[in-house]
């Protein structure tokens, strides 16, 4: 062999592992240097299958359709798979018939409800549910007729005339309607800020309401009974309205003629106050105190008149050394707190100088007693009655007098 045919052989060779391969993978696909996995499935409806149909696996071409014919069986159609055996492509799957482009060419892809195995094996069968398959172009097609015939003519021509005239004449309304729906747009663009956080609280405040919502339960029974009572004192209400602005007015009348003596007034409140504060024991003491007295005041009356009964003696007080004033002399003075009145059975105290010091003071700073006057209490008083009591004691006498036997 020469030298040439050597070189010329080499290359037809080269030449042979390189085309060979490539033509077998152009011809039959992947298969044909993977090696070809075999399954099938059972349709109720192979229309438009045909072999060589493309088998597509998540939507890459994997395998074609072999053969279409009757399942022997009587299930239905009975559609033959040569896929690449180097894909692998989990037993759960599903085929469905889909349509690969608009003209209607139909193809065959694989569904996987899983990525892992196990997977298809030769001879397997590819499940094809009937309620799992697309809706075909014809039979869409078919329905949008349908659909179409079913409407009438005239029906679509009315509504574009009552349509034509609702909106006739509404062209300048419909383009301001327009510019506001821009500005109302931009207004809430810039105030996206503000509006996200007024969710963001709504949010919150939903949360809260949802986490005391038996607080708010309680709130919404307490103002229906408030609307309850409020519907049951409508009398009440409606007179109170028809009075009220005349009160109000009368009220209004008051504070203006004595609008220039309310800051005398609150200055002379403030004085009073401290005084007052200093005090609240001996006026507590006055309000239990003085209801008693006047039920014990009442005890004295007797059918239209008050009986009145004088005590001829009270026994021992104190007398103070007090300068008298001048009547008409209303300067002001300031009280003696050294005077007081020393402690003693029946002796009975008058005078501002005796009246309950605050603060606990008791008769701190006092050095000055009083002289004490009077006689001592008798252990069984001698009242004198009045002139009117007497009238009538003689009146009796009289009276006794006269109807007795002579």
């Amino acid at each position: 062999m020469t030298r040439l045919a050597f070189v010329q052989l080499v290359l037809f060779a080269i030449t042979a592992a390189v085309v060979v391969p490539y033509g077998i993978y152009y011809v039959v696909g992947p298969a044909g240097l993977t090696g070809q996995l075999r399954v099938h499935s059972i349709m109720t409806n192979a229309m438009g299958l045909t072999p060589g149909t493309s088998v597509t696996y998540r939507g890459i071409p994997v395998g074609t359709v072999d053969s279409v014919a009757l399942d022997p069986a009587g299930g239905g159609a009975r559609v033959e798979y040569v896929l690449d055996g180097g894909v692998p492509i989990p037993a759960d799957s599903v085929a469905k018939a889909t349509m690969g482009t608009v003209a209607g060419i139909q193809n065959v892809d694989i569904y996987p409800n899983t990525a892992e195995g196990p997977y298809l094996e030769d001879g397997d069968l590819l499940p094809a549910p009937e309620d799992q398959q697309p809706v075909q172009m014809d039979g869409l097609m078919l329905e949008a007729s349908t659909l179409l015939q079913g409407i009438d003519p005239q029906s679509v021509s009315d509504l574009g005339t009552e349509m034509g005239a609702s909106f006739e004449g509404l062209g300048p309304s419909l383009a301001a309607m327009i510019d506001d729906g821009d500005s109302l747009s931009v207004q809430l663009r810039d105030q996206a800020p503000a509006l996200q956080s007024l969710l963001a609280r709504t949010a919150r405040l939903v949360d809260t309401m949802a986490g005391e919502s038996d607080s708010f339960v309680d709130g919404m029974a307490a103002a229906r009974d408030l609307a309850t009572q409020l519907d049951a004192n409508a009398p009440v209400l409606v007179y109170l309205t028809d009075q009220s602005p005349q009160s109000l007015a009368n009220a209004q009348q008051l504070f203006d003629r004595y609008q220039g003596t309310f800051g005398s007034v609150l200055a002379n409140l403030a004085t009073v106050e401290p005084i007052i504060a200093e005090r609240s024991d001996a006026l507590a003491s006055g309000l239990v105190d003085i209801p008693a007295g006047l039920a014990r005041l009442e005890s004295i009356v007797t059918g239209d008149r008050a009986d009145f009964a004088l005590i001829a003696t009270q026994g021992p007080v104190c007398n103070y050394p007090t300068e008298r004033r001048a009547v008409g002399d209303l300067s002001p003075t300031s009280p003696n707190l050294n005077l007081y009145c020393p402690p003693a059975r029946d002796l009975a105290t008058r005078g501002a100088q005796n009246a309950p010091r605050p603060n606990d003071l008791g008769l701190q700073g006092s050095t000055t007693p009083g002289s004490v006057i009077g006689p001592p209490v008798v252990e069984d008083p001698i009242l004198i009655p009045t002139g009117v009591d007497a009238l009538n004691y003689w009146r009796s006498l009289l009276e006794g007098l006269g109807s007795a036997t002579r």
